[in-house]
């Protein structure tokens, strides 16, 4: 059995907006928030969390201006010649820097290492330096999005930032500085019409890059080389559907060069897609959708994505992306966190996301908005080990808490590959082992059609039953499940005769060692055509005074109008019973019931049965 989903949660000072792990230590998490400009109570912070410990605990802490912005993003980098973690931050000037067209939104800290507690003396976080790098005065505008692409060959890196609540929408492309600096190179800003809601940057080649990011409705990709920097293409837009209505994209992550997610949130808070989509190649104008699925219907919207690759190709590019499981955390606007696997299998040249399954949904996490997700980067051991490896994801929110939960995960074991002759021989040919590939240990929940058959037979069967019913209170057909009985007469139309007869049979027949009764052999020595019935006709008394009956077709205007048995008089019942008694065809221990649905008419003093054919 799998070991469960480990959960530890802190309680902060302040509301948080953002968070990032430390890609050199994996243990420490690093957040952003406050309370703003100008509010007494609560400042403006970063915080180191140090999750290797449960429950998990503040490690370092930096008070910021609180004549400043809060930090509104944040994205953690490489060591600064091997030592300090850089930082980089979005937090807007005060308004007085402001005023006079100043806003140095772009930060640097300096985290140094191995920073386990509050009481140790000198500085654990660190300003390195600020600058600008959008050209908008909007005094609302600030640095709503900040991501930066894994580290590359030589360490190289590019970072995107996007503005928020800005009257000129614009992206800022620049070049994570290495070694001694850690000022940003700006490289390119990008006027856009809508601003984004959301982006990414990943390297696909030894010195290229490429810039994912959507508005509300379209998704653009950017390419990023030495020679320059490409304009924005729109590589997929959201269609309308019948109502003229349609979803708009929330968040967005590369998984490979070739792979995008993105979550989608459904009109009129209708709920929330999750989508995988193939960017275009080649001669290939446009990204088309590889995976999706529709997150629980109690998430109706989402707020924010993350994912994490269990089988990270090399850093240095072109290295291509082998078969790998990407988890994906999806947070929504009820505080849970839905969890869900992904495959990506290389078959020859062609590249596949599949196999998109939810694994948990974590509800309640926080007791407010979940602002923030991120996961801890994942590399499998270089050692072999016994221990249950676990991946980390965060989770920060407005209500002041952080929550860190452990996924676990399990070695995945190639049976066919280790099971045939070319791989055995390509084992001893390959001298050190492969790094193996992991996969949450916990098993995904692939959907089943049981269900959906289910409720397509339980449809159909209702539907079956629903037709049957009107057919019979309309007259139209034998009556079967008993419709009539269960609905007002004024509903009802008249039983066709035919109907009649085919009821009577069940009354009129008592099987007693496999032979029909009496009665119904009488009724059945006349043959009738379709529309017709027949009459017991009751016979005066014989000589010997011996009662009688025969069978007669009925006329109306011979053998008077028919009643049924309960509408007969207690003496024309008691003379039927005589009869037929006398007759053979009915003996006290039937039982009247032999009569119902039977209709009876009276013939000059006699009384007749008419059963309806």
């Amino acid at each position: 059995m799998a070991p469960p989903i480990s959960e530890s949660k802190i309680a902060l000072s302040y509301p948080l907006y953002t968070c990032d792990f430390d890609p050199q230590d994996t243990t420490r998490l690093i957040c952003g928030g406050g309370g703003g400009a100008g509010r007494s109570g609560v400042g403006n912070k970063i915080t180191v969390v140090d999750t290797s410990h449960d429950p998990i605990q503040v490690s370092a802490e930096v008070e910021l201006s609180r004549d400043e912005d809060n930090v509104t993003s944040l994205a953690v980098g490489q060591r600064r010649n091997g030592k300090a973690t850089l930082v980089y931050a979005g937090i807007n000037s005060g308004s007085h820097d402001q005023q006079k067209g100043k806003n140095e939104h772009f930060r640097v800290f300096a985290v140094d290492p191995n920073s386990k507690a509050k009481s140790v003396i000198g500085p654990k976080i660190a300003e390195l330096s600020r600058s600008s790098l959008f050209s908008t005065g909007d005094a609302d505008a600030y640095q709503r999005l900040l991501r930066i692409s894994p580290p590359g060959s030589a360490g190289a890196q590019v970072g995107a930032i996007a503005t928020g609540l800005a009257k000129d929408a614009q992206i800022a492309i620049f070049d994570v500085a290495a070694g001694s600096a850690v000022a940003p190179k700006l490289r390119s800003r990008l006027d856009i019409a809508k601003e984004a809601l959301d982006l990414d940057i990943i390297q696909t080649s030894e010195d290229a890059y490429q810039l994912a990011y959507c508005d509300d409705y379209e998704l653009y990709v950017v390419d990023i080389t030495k020679k320059g920097i490409s304009d924005p293409e729109n590589v997929y837009t959201i269609a309308h559907d019948d109502s003229g209505s349609r979803p708009s994209f929330r968040s967005l992550r590369y998984l490979t060069p070739s792979f995008v997610l993105a979550t989608m949130n459904l009109p009129r808070r209708g709920g929330v897609l999750l989508q995988g989509f193939r960017l275009p190649a080649g001669t290939q104008s446009k990204a088309r959708i590889a995976v999706n699925t529709r997150l629980p219907r109690a998430v109706t919207q989402s707020t924010g994505l993350a994912v994490a690759n269990l089988s990270p190709a090399p850093t240095s590019p072109p290295a291509k992306q082998g078969d790998a499981q990407f988890v994906i955390a999806v947070a929504g606007h009820d505080f849970s966190v839905s969890l869900y696997t992904l495959d990506h299998q290389a078959v020859g040249d062609v590249d596949l996301i599949v196999n998109l399954f939810p694994l948990r949904t974590l509800r309640a996490v926080h007791h407010g908005y979940i602002t923030a997700l991120a996961f801890a980067p994942f590399a499998p051991p270089r050692t072999p080990t016994a221990r249950v490896q676990h991946l980390r994801l965060a989770s920060v929110s407005v209500a002041n808490t952080v929550a860190v939960h452990g996924i676990p995960l399990r070695k995945l074991l190639d049976r066919s590959a280790a099971s045939s002759s070319a791989g055995k021989a390509a084992a001893k040919r390959a001298g050190p082992p492969r790094q193996p590939r992991y996969v949450v240990a916990i098993k995904s929940q692939a959907p089943s059609a049981t269900r959906f058959l289910l409720a397509v037979a339980a449809g159909f069967l209702l539907l079956g039953l629903l037709l049957q019913g009107v057919l019979e209170v309309k007259g139209l057909t034998r009556p079967i499940i008993g419709a009539r009985g269960v609905v007002p007469a004024s509903w009802r139309a008249d039983l066709p005769a035919r109907y009649q007869q085919q009821q009577a049979p069940p009354a009129l027949q008592h099987e007693e060692h496999g032979a029909s009764s009496p009665l119904a052999e009488l009724l059945a020595e006349k043959k009738l055509e379709s529309g017709d019935s027949v009459v017991l006709v009751g016979e005066e008394a014989a000589v010997d005074g011996a009662e009688g009956s025969r069978v007669e077709t009925h006329e109306e205007s011979t053998h008077g109008p028919a009643r049924t048995w309960e509408e007969l008089p207690p003496e024309q019942k008691s003379l039927w019973r005589e009869r037929l008694k006398a007759g053979g065809h009915w003996a006290e221990g039937m039982g009247e019931t032999l009569f119902k649905g039977v209709l009876f008419s009276e013939l000059a003093g006699a009384v007749g049965a008419a059963v309806g054919g």
